[in-house]
């Protein structure tokens, strides 16, 4: 009879315990953080590539393609500075040849303001005009744009021949390049500016960043993004992006703001080609096999030509149970849903995104750690696609760690039937259920 009145007592408190605890979930406004899932994407469900090429799987650009292919004799131009010697008439007051000599400092940069060329040059300077010609005493202008030294020194006894002065066979003509000409360019870099590096805490981004800029001389034939980076620092470093821009300085040049989106399309034949071709993206990493996407001549630099190389701005925000932080992503690896909660929390398993020694504390709300992730992505297009992660799985299916891209939302959530557990340990103490049973105890 005892154990009969025992049984109808405990039956009916039970019941309205648990009944409380589902009520008192449904009103609780405390940090379990359960929110609907039903529309978000399973991980599992989508393609790997679907995201574009894995930042581990990028090869690099053969950096020689950002070069010019230099001929094998030089070619004269407008801007170049010739030595020019005729016998008994340029000089026409000197037997002897003239010898002119360029000096150069030892600690004088690889591109110095007026050429590079080091050595004696027989005759006396004169410089080639922009229409490509050079004036002579007796036959006026010579047009030698475009031609080699041997190919201008032969036009100019076919010119003294024309005229009589020298007679054929006789003819005593010198030609040497003695500083070619240049272009000056522009080069302007967000990444840092000193070999000093700073390493910051993978949690926090910097508030001030300053870049650099200088203006260079390069010299023909290697007047490219190859010798303009060179002179100015090398590639980019782990702050800059894996690409820069070539800002032509052109008579049509597009003077509208540019929008953040339209500039990463912006590739000379590519889709905003048509819209700006001022400026030619160069991106300095792709996937493997894909074609390079701009034309050998878009490397090459004009006069007035700005070259410039963008900060790199890629992170992540986490929310939910995890605290809320603005995380940068790594420039050359790839960063997991899992790896994402490690960095945000210190903790990959860890309740709460905290570090598993708040079980030790015996804490009873916090046994059964939240497992759910939702990944807010903005698509290209402008839509926003909710992704579902499941990290019980997602510690032995592959499919289930989907990588972090820049901008993602990860939120940290409960399950509602965790969170139900949770929820009725904190309220009830979590004294009448052994926290043995839930941590595996021996």
């Amino acid at each position: 009879m005892s154990q009969t009145h025992v049984t109808k007592r405990t039956g009916p408190t039970v019941v309205p315990m648990m009944a409380l605890a589902i009520g008192m979930l449904a009103t609780s406004t405390g940090c379990q953080c359960v929110s609907d899932a039903t529309h978000a994407i399973p991980a599992s469900r989508l393609e790997p590539g679907l995201f574009g090429c894995p930042r581990e799987e990028m090869a690099p650009l053969p950096y020689a393609a950002l070069g010019q292919i230099k001929p094998d004799e030089h070619i004269i131009g407008g801007g170049d500075t010739l030595a020019v010697y005729v016998y008994g008439i340029f000089p026409p007051t000197e037997d002897e040849t003239p010898i002119v000599n360029q000096v150069q400092q030892v600690n004088q940069r690889y591109y110095p303001p007026h050429g590079s060329n080091v050595g004696p040059g027989t005759g006396l300077p004169i410089r080639v005009e922009a229409d490509g010609t050079i004036d002579l005493p007796l036959v006026g202008k010579i047009n030698v744009n475009g031609l080699n030294v041997p190919g201008a020194i032969e036009r100019i006894k076919e010119a003294y021949r024309a005229e009589d002065v020298i007679q054929e066979g006789r003819e005593r003509v010198t030609l040497q390049l003695l500083i070619p000409r240049v272009t000056r360019v522009v080069v302007l870099r967000e990444d840092t500016p000193t070999p000093t590096v700073t390493v910051n805490n993978p949690q926090t981004n910097d508030t001030i960043h300053r870049g650099s800029g200088e203006v260079i001389d390069l010299p023909v034939f290697e007047n490219d993004v190859l010798h303009a980076l060179a002179a100015t620092g090398g590639l980019p470093g782990t702050d800059a992006a894996r690409e820069l821009y070539v800002i032509r300085r052109t008579a049509g040049l597009d003077y509208h703001f540019l929008s953040a989106g339209n500039l990463q399309s912006i590739v000379t034949g590519g889709e905003a080609g048509d819209c700006n071709a001022s400026v030619i993206r160069i991106p300095l990493a792709g996937c493997p096999c894909q074609a390079i996407p701009f034309a050998p001549q878009d490397v090459v630099l004009n006069e007035g030509d700005v070259v410039f190389v963008p900060r790199r701005n890629e992170t992540f925000v986490t929310g939910g149970l995890l605290p809320g932080a603005r995380i940068p992503l790594p420039r050359d690896e790839d960063i997991d849903v899992i790896e994402a909660i490690a960095m945000a929390s210190g903790s990959a398993g860890g309740p709460l995104g905290q570090p598993g020694s708040v079980l030790a504390g015996g804490t009873p709300g916090y046994i059964l750690e939240p497992t759910r992730v939702l990944i807010l992505r903005k698509l290209p297009d402008g839509r926003q696609m909710n992704i579902r992660v499941d990290l019980d799985r997602a510690m032995s299916d592959p499919k289930e760690r989907i990588l972090i891209r820049p901008d993602d939302v990860v939120m940290l959530q409960q399950k509602p039937h965790k969170s139900v557990i949770n929820v009725t340990m904190n309220w009830l103490g979590g004294q009448w259920i052994p926290q043995s049973f839930f941590l595996g105890g021996e």
